[in-house]
């Protein structure tokens, strides 16, 4: 299922052994859009990079199973849950590899994500993504998979380095539609619970208490979306000092904390005026988020977003009009 293989959005569907039920390609400009593009994914993507942004995603569905391949132009920053239902699998290629619940992972590496459990990831410029789920009711392992990560808690991996399999998923990924999809995907979940369980890796103790951290700010400012904190105020949210705070940032996010925040603030501010139907006040929009000095807001977020304020907004407001 590489991107290179659609044609206008259609298919060339495979004999049906595996009855393909859906196949869905989607490409755009705003990472928030994106961020819905995967069927049944509650996820949010922070754009982390400077420059526009375009994103592609192919899907496709039989059996149960799924099978995507996601392109992403620009550094970004994931948070949410995967396919509800059962396992999600993936592996990362690009420059620079991801980062994966506070651990640096490489094309070798298999993800794993449950559907009810946030994923934590921050990807590179020029990231192409591909993902395999298998409902839980078709993998035998998934209970005692289940288990293991819940007793892991805040240490799960939920990663195994296994070139082989990451290559195995990859090729999958790429192929699909296919009359063995399901078998495919099924045997490929299987082998990599086989192997979580008998290696039962753990995060370190530093990537551990970095995704604690991180995840006390995250939930503060989805809580308090303009509070007007400083470094100091960052330390005791996350209950932890300077030096702490920082390296877990960098671990998980890739970003120094105050960064990190900006970058949260600006993308926010940028689905605002992304979502807007009728004119807006960007200084309103701007202060509501924490931005009270405009020159400076404008210019930071022309720097990201390669766009002043006003420019996304006439444009937003133009295709509205048009819609």
């Amino acid at each position: 299922m590489s991107l290179a293989h659609c044609d206008g959005g259609r298919w060339p569907l495979a004999p049906a052994a595996t009855a393909v039920t859906s196949c869905i390609v989607r490409a755009g400009d705003n990472p928030y859009r994106h961020a819905r593009s995967l069927s049944g994914w509650r996820r949010e993507i922070l754009q982390l990079s400077a420059g526009p942004f375009a994103g592609r995603v192919s899907e496709v569905a039989g059996g149960g199973c799924r099978g995507a391949v996601e392109f992403l132009s620009r550094s970004v920053f994931h948070i949410g849950t995967a396919y509800p239902g059962g396992l999600t699998l993936g592996v990362v290629d690009g420059t620079g590899g991801a980062l994966w619940n506070g651990v640096r992972v490489g094309s070798d590496c298999v993800l794993c994500a449950f559907g009810d459990l946030e994923m934590v990831l921050r990807t590179y410029d020029n990231a192409c993504l591909r993902w395999l789920f298998v409902p839980q009711a078709a993998l035998a392992g998934y209970r005692a998979l289940r288990e293991l990560v819940d007793a892991q808690k805040h240490a799960a991996a939920l990663c195994l380095s296994d070139r082989g399999l990451a290559e195995r998923l990859r090729r999958c990924a790429d192929g699909l539609p296919a009359p063995s999809m399901a078998v495919e995907i099924g045997d490929i979940a299987a082998r990599f619970v086989h192997g979580y369980l008998a290696g039962t890796p753990l995060l370190n103790a530093r990537a551990s208490h970095a995704m604690r951290a991180t995840s006390a700010v995250r939930r503060f400012f989805r809580e308090h979306p303009g509070a007007s904190v400083s470094i100091l105020d960052l330390y005791a949210i996350a209950a932890t000092s300077e030096r702490t705070l920082r390296n877990a940032s960098e671990a998980i996010a890739g970003e120094s904390p105050m960064a990190f925040l900006r970058a949260m603030r600006l993308n926010q501010v940028r689905r605002c005026l992304l979502a807007a139907t009728t004119p807006v006040r960007i200084t309103e929009i701007g202060m509501k988020y924490g931005f009270l000095h405009m020159p400076q807001f404008s210019k930071d977020y022309r720097t990201l977003f390669g766009e002043l304020p006003s420019e996304t907004i006439r444009r937003q407001l133009a295709a509205a009009g048009a819609a």
